[in-house]
């Protein structure tokens, strides 16, 4: 089978010669070592990266963006990866480098946030977030940008593509299957959020469902382009020991709005996979039944979502990747080999992409890594 044809048979629960390979990302010292050169790919060590080039002027952020993607094409070709999806990346020009690590975003005599770079873990994000009016009603914050963003809402009738997903697609289309990054549902895992969702659901109901608005925009222009009409949305909600929030708050909360948008991408053709890590049973019927996703993503194998239970509690869903990302790290290749083959038996051979449940984190060995795709 050529990469689309193994692809398009997995999605539509087809046989395939064997399934899909992909990775949604791999720290930057990772894919150095299995390139055996200097790579950008993903994690916070691509954040970091990418934040310098900005800061460096819109030159360097070119030649940085045209040498990614093309670490990125190299990297499939070596791994033999089915699925070329853009990482995370960070694309915000910062006001002002502060040292070799930190960066400052905003207004440095207002509000502003302080980012910086963790080189013995390959993190990166916000170390301080400076506020002017720190007391703020975080409520009537949120209500003003939501009554905004709902103004706004008539501009989406002519949503474009990103121009990066149609660069790549133009350039790595016809070598590569290349979903469409966005559509997502959440509220992440802010607290203000959190207590939003406790003491004005209805407020925070509101702001999902101007994400559903935005990710049918992208969806309609999607359907335009000759793309693959798959969608990698969905949002972090969940750890090892379930949701951030009580199933009775997701269907009240999110459920209305990942519906709106599941159904309205479905009429356009377009198949919808909802991302997150955690345990996710106590509402896997509401996202995968009721809400009607079609695929899931970030499969968390170590907090109980596995291959096998979903296959036999939702025959016709399609699961992107389920190897647990902290175990391909700390074992041998030989434990990578044997879990990648327990985990593609439990698939029934298809409606199954084949890798690591996230990003392949600092520190993973690169023959793991090799050996998680049949190396």
């Amino acid at each position: 089978m050529t990469r689309h044809e193994r692809c398009l048979a997995a999605i539509e629960g087809r046989q395939v010669d064997r399934p899909p390979n992909y990775i949604p990302a791999i720290a930057c010292e990772v894919s150095s070592r299995v390139l055996g050169r200097p790579v950008h790919s993903g994690t916070g060590s691509l954040h970091y990266a990418e934040t310098c080039a900005l800061a460096r002027g819109p030159s360097a952020h070119a030649e940085f963006v045209n040498a990614l993607f093309e670490d990125m094409a190299e990297l499939c070709r070596v791994l033999d990866i089915d699925v070329y999806r853009m990482p995370w990346r960070q694309t915000i020009k910062p006001t002002r480098q502060l040292d070799e690590v930190s960066f400052l975003f905003g207004d440095p005599d207002g509000d502003h946030e302080v980012h910086a770079y963790m080189p013995e873990t390959g993190d990166y994000g916000v170390v301080e977030s400076v506020r002017l009016d720190p007391g703020a009603d975080p409520i009537a914050v949120l209500r003003n940008k939501v009554e905004a963003a709902e103004a706004c809402l008539g501009e989406l009738d002519d949503f474009p593509l990103d121009p990066d997903h149609r660069r790549i697609c133009e350039a790595y289309g016809d070598e590569f299957f290349i979903p469409c990054n966005g559509g997502e549902i959440t509220i992440g895992y802010d607290e203000d959020m959190l207590m939003a969702m406790i003491t004005d659901p209805g407020l925070v109901r509101r702001y999902l469902m101007i994400q559903a608005e935005k990710g049918l925009a992208l969806g309609r222009a999607l359907a335009r382009s000759p793309y693959p009409r798959i969608m990698l949305g969905g949002g972090d909600m969940a750890g090892n020991e379930g949701p951030f929030f009580s199933p009775a708050a997701f269907r009240e909360v999110h459920l209305p709005a990942l519906k709106h948008m599941v159904d309205g991408l479905t009429e356009l053709g377009i198949n919808y996979v909802f991302r997150t890590d955690g345990d996710l049973w106590s509402v896997s019927d509401m996202i995968f039944e009721e809400a009607g996703c079609q695929g899931y993503g970030e499969v968390d194998r170590d907090a109980g979502m596995t291959t096998a239970k979903l296959r036999a509690r939702y025959p016709d869903l399609t699961l992107w990747n389920n190897v647990s990302c902290p175990k391909i790290q700390l074992n041998s290749p030989d434990w990578v080999r044997d879990e990648s083959q327990r985990c593609i038996e439990e698939s029934g051979g298809t409606r199954y992409f084949h890798g690591s449940s996230n990003a392949l984190i600092m520190g993973t060995p690169a023959g793991n890594v090799r050996a998680l795709f049949g190396g």
